[in-house]
């Protein structure tokens, strides 16, 4: 039984006072606990703010309104707690924040009676090794990205799968995506459009100089290690980080490797049934007219 919902939102949208004001008013009255987004307290003024820690360990389920960026905020915060998430577009239509406004009471009174369901998506983890030792850890609903600073030279990553030499690229940087993160930067690096539903990693090289590197989907229990040589910048210093979902960065030197697997992680997204994975798709990316032309 849902008993607290949290409400985590884009600030920054013009219309997300109204919007979330309208959402805490009716989850009052049909007898759900709101717990507010701590940093949502300059919009409203009054509330139960807490923390997005409080929040996503007190609450049965999170509806984040905004974009997809708003969701990968909740679901870093939400981490192995399993807490659904139900994503509302607040603009055009996101890959992962399916729900329109106009759906989005619908949606929420299925969660509020229990009717509604989830799906599982898969983590990407990384490992950050420095002299054998490790040095940091992530885990990404979307991707990771190794990426030179935009002054830095170019980067050369010699790339290894379960500890099999595959090759040594030199290139901008490198993306390591999710099935539900191929649609994020890797799709816009050329990487391939995989369902988010499959278990696989996708490492998509960033402007490669050479044209015979491609995209490679390695299947879901591999392990992709890469070992990084910076050039240095004009100012002397290598720039490169390692970004997670494009909201957190760690910085990276020469001699690092990086090592990246499936996360046992699973990210629980409430899935609205308005529509498929392709219809989105189509919408999105605007694919062809659909209606006959006489």
């Amino acid at each position: 039984m849902v008993e607290t919902i949290g409400v985590v939102a884009n600030k920054r949208k013009p219309e997300m006072e109204d919007l979330v004001g309208n959402v805490i008013v009716w989850l009052k009255a049909k007898g759900i606990r709101p717990a507010i987004w701590d940093d949502l307290s300059d919009l409203l003024g009054e509330g139960e703010f807490v923390s997005l820690e409080v929040m996503a360990e007190d609450s049965d389920v999170v509806v984040a309104l905004g974009g997809d960026g708003t969701l990968l905020r909740a679901a870093r915060a939400v981490g192995d707690r399993r807490t659904p998430i139900l994503g509302v577009n607040v603009g055009s239509l996101g890959f992962l924040t399916e729900v329109t406004l106009p759906e989005m009471y619908e949606a929420l009174e299925e969660i509020v009676s229990d009717g509604y369901k989830c799906q599982e998506r898969m983590n990407v983890d990384a490992a950050v090794l420095r002299g054998g030792e490790q040095v940091a850890s992530y885990t990404a609903l979307n991707d990771m990205v190794i990426n030179k600073g935009a002054l830095s030279r170019v980067i050369e990553l010699k790339t290894a799968i379960d500890c099999n030499y595959l090759a040594t690229y030199t290139a901008d940087g490198l993306i390591v995506s999710t099935p539900t993160g191929s649609t994020a930067y890797s799709l816009s690096a050329g990487g391939p459009i995989v369902n988010p539903l499959m278990e696989a990693l996708i490492a998509t090289p960033i402007c490669p100089h050479t044209l015979a590197v491609r995209p490679m989907i390695l299947a879901p229990d591999q392990e992709l290690s890469v070992d990084l040589w910076a050039g240095y910048s004009c100012h002397g210093e290598p720039e490169v980080t390692l970004t997670v979902d494009g909201q957190v960065g760690f910085n990276l030197v020469t001699g690092d490797r990086i090592v990246f697997s499936r996360s046992e992680r699973r990210t629980r997204l409430v899935s609205s049934g308005y529509r498929t994975f392709y219809e989105v798709l189509r919408q999105k990316l605007k694919w062809g007219d659909t209606r006959r032309k006489s």
